[in-house]
């Protein structure tokens, strides 16, 4: 079972490191000690093999090999990413507290709301006049991705 959760923690991790583009990976461990890797400019490789968890700066060298038992989380320090990049407002999209409206959607078009972490919480689709409504009521105040017709906007539920 640890395993399978640092596995998670791990690709969690990775995937949140190449996205913010962070340059120490700090491995926090049982024993209340720290482990720092420098990254600089280059994306961590964490693979497993048994009982060990290897980290290397690139797919051809281990830069540290560590026992599972031995390794609390992981977390990344550096230049302070604090927003998601990238983004762009669809036209014709109206965001008001609980709810998102969009017109001038190609009719049938797929409508998403996504959390930063990737989970998908809401979907749906245009209707013939290329309009769209998803209802927010039911969702946590957070930050959330939305996708339509190819583009994404980050909004802020309050």
């Amino acid at each position: 079972m640890k395993k399978f959760i640092l596995s998670i923690v791990g690709l969690f991790l990775f995937g949140a490191a190449t996205v913010m583009a962070q340059n120490v990976l700090v491995i926090h461990l049982t024993n209340g000690s720290e482990e720092r890797l420098v990254l600089l400019d280059e994306e961590p490789v964490i693979t497993f093999s048994g009982e060990k968890i290897l980290i290397s700066k690139n797919s051809s060298s281990t830069e540290l090999e560590l026992s599972m038992a031995a390794v609390n989380y992981f977390n990344y320090e550096g230049n302070g990413a604090t927003r998601i990049e990238g983004t762009i407002t669809p036209d014709g999209m109206s965001f008001t507290g609980d709810h998102i409206s969009f017109s001038g959607l190609p009719a049938g078009s797929d409508v998403f709301i996504y959390g930063v972490g990737g989970q998908l919480f809401k979907a749906t689709k245009a209707d013939e006049e290329g309009n769209a409504f998803i209802d927010l009521t039911s969702m946590s105040t957070g930050v959330y991705i939305v996708k339509a017709n190819n583009i994404s906007t980050k909004i802020t539920k309050k």
